[in-house]
């Protein structure tokens, strides 16, 4: 999903929301808006939400997506198995 503040601009790249940000914004603004009682005051809480995500954009980039390898684990137990010297 593209932003639209920034369409039409002479951008290198599109933009979009950064997940991880509208994710931490989202969890500060959740419990505000669900025990709101007034209407207006909740939905002035959810514009503000959304404003706040629409802010934080990242760079669209191609081709940055590289293969992971899943680790190794390095001991051959877990820490909660290892002895006490």
């Amino acid at each position: 999903m593209a932003h639209k503040k920034r369409e039409g601009n002479e951008n290198k790249y599109g933009y979009r929301v950064n997940v991880n940000h509208a994710i931490g914004i989202f969890k500060d603004y959740l419990i505000q808006v669900m025990i709101e009682e007034d209407p207006i005051a909740r939905l002035y809480l959810m514009r503000e939400m959304l404003r706040l995500m629409e802010k934080r954009v990242v760079p669209i980039q191609r081709g940055r997506e590289t293969a992971r390898k899943a680790e190794r684990r390095a001991g051959r137990f877990h820490h909660n198995h290892k002895s006490n010297c």
